[in-house]
């Protein structure tokens, strides 16, 4: 009679099993086939570049079918057109894009007023970083952007996001010092050009990792660990004449306080034009994608200030924080935030950085 029972019982769970197993989808049935990302970011030795790759890096730990890898770039003109033209690059790309060039992209002007309905469709997939806009020189002369008058000044090429900020800062100091402007469109490379007499000033970038609290890029950190760098200020008249001149967004402000970056440096509180970056993508990126990348980036979002300090301010009441309406943001950002309840959209941008 035992013998019986413990038979009856040895066939009731082998039925059990074999119907567990056809119910169960087979290993190459519940594997999904890699999708694979790409971020485009700025340029090599910015933090822009550094969090694109911690992005896909926490990806390629941490989801099962997304894989990413970063590629550099000059910066929003230039992702937004290589991206905008190539259907491929429009289904796998997500890269950086500033709020002044977004609204551009939007509106169709310059420098995407050329073939402006392959682009006007960009939306937006997450906030990525704020930064600290301003002037650096090693000549302890030069404290105000009126200093600058004549002043040979490095920056990237006509045409990148970075030139257009270096010239609507400056240009709050009026169209004199504007004019007087000797332009070297050398990039970081401009940094070394300053030790070498070669140059008076650069753009500079302060990522911001908290409120109050900036960081350095690598290259500006390089610099500062050869030299003293002094950072030059605007004054509230040149902030508010910037936005006159070239839009709100434009005079937007951002503080560096006396000492933040070490001690005695920056030397005085410097006004700087402050830039929103987000991550950008055209609606062809799958909506299930764009939701895989920030389910993984959110759960492992404590990881992005390995990769760089300014990861610090990459956090989730932050995600939704770019100026862009709601109908603007892709269908699957959409959906993670509203499941999430993460706020996100213009309204919320406004509570976050009130233009006054």
């Amino acid at each position: 009679m035992r013998k019986l029972a413990l038979s009856a019982l040895v066939t009731a769970c082998a039925l059990a099993l074999a119907a567990a197993w056809l119910a169960a989808p087979c290993s190459s049935q519940a594997a999904r086939k890699p999708y694979r990302v790409e971020a485009r970011t700025t340029t090599f030795g910015g933090s822009s570049y550094i969090l694109g790759f911690g992005m896909c890096d926490i990806l390629n730990k941490h989801s099962s079918w997304v894989r990413g890898s970063v590629l550099e770039s000059t910066g929003t003109p230039e992702n937004v057109k290589i991206v905008g033209m190539s259907p491929g690059k429009r289904k796998r790309t997500f890269f950086t894009c500033s709020a002044e060039m977004f609204e551009k992209v939007k509106k169709g002007q310059p420098p995407f007023k050329q073939n402006s309905d392959k682009f006007k469709d960009l939306m937006i997939m997450s906030y990525q970083q704020s930064l600290a806009v301003c002037i650096i020189t090693l000549d302890p002369k030069i404290k105000t952007l009126a200093d600058l008058k004549g002043k040979r000044v490095a920056t990237w090429p006509r045409g990148t996001t970075k030139y257009d900020m270096t010239y609507k800062l400056i240009g709050g100091a009026g169209k004199e010092v504007l004019d007087s402007i000797k332009w070297q469109y050398t990039a970081y490379a401009g940094y070394n050009d300053m030790i070498l007499g070669k140059t008076d000033a650069a753009l500079a970038f302060c990522p911001e990792r908290g409120k109050g609290i900036y960081t350095t890029v690598p290259k500006l950190k390089e610099l500062m660990s050869k030299r003293e760098v002094y950072f030059v200020t605007a004054t509230p008249a040149m902030r508010t004449q910037s936005g006159k001149l070239y839009g709100d967004m434009y005079g937007a402000t951002a503080t560096l306080k006396k000492g933040v970056l070490g001690k005695g440096v920056p030397r005085q509180n410097v006004l700087c034009f402050n830039i929103v970056l987000g991550w950008a993508v055209y609606p062809d990126m799958p909506a299930e994608v764009v939701y895989e990348m920030l389910k993984v980036t959110t759960e492992y979002y404590k990881d992005l200030k390995t990769y760089h300090s300014s990861g610090k301010g990459w956090v989730p009441e932050k995600f939704g924080a770019f100026p862009a309406p709601k109908k603007d943001w892709h269908p699957g950002a959409v959906k993670f935030y509203t499941e999430h309840k993460i706020p996100f959209g213009l309204k919320y941008f406004e509570e976050l950085y009130p233009s006054k």
